[in-house]
């Protein structure tokens, strides 16, 4: 019986594409928000095991993880005032 409701509710157009757009906006979220942010924190910590409290192997090391899960790395540049 719940399962012929449900159907029902796709048979208007309206709901239907309430539906979808709620599919595609958290599928959009997951990729460019959700993701990036655990591949950051996966890499950090990766990188302070392996570097050994030196800065600049953990910089090449955290770099090298992210470019490796499809994230690049962007330096954020000194404002000049």
């Amino acid at each position: 019986m719940k399962l012929i409701k449900l159907f029902n509710f796709f048979d208007r157009p309206f709901a239907f594409l309430i539906t979808l757009v709620i599919l595609i906006g958290a599928g959009l979220f997951f990729w460019y928000e959700y993701r990036p942010a655990m591949v950051r924190e996966k890499c950090s910590i990766e990188a302070e095991k392996r570097a050994e409290k030196d800065p600049f192997v953990y910089e090449i090391i955290y770099r090298h993880c992210l470019r490796r899960h499809g994230i690049e790395y962007f330096e954020q540049e000194e404002r000049k005032e």
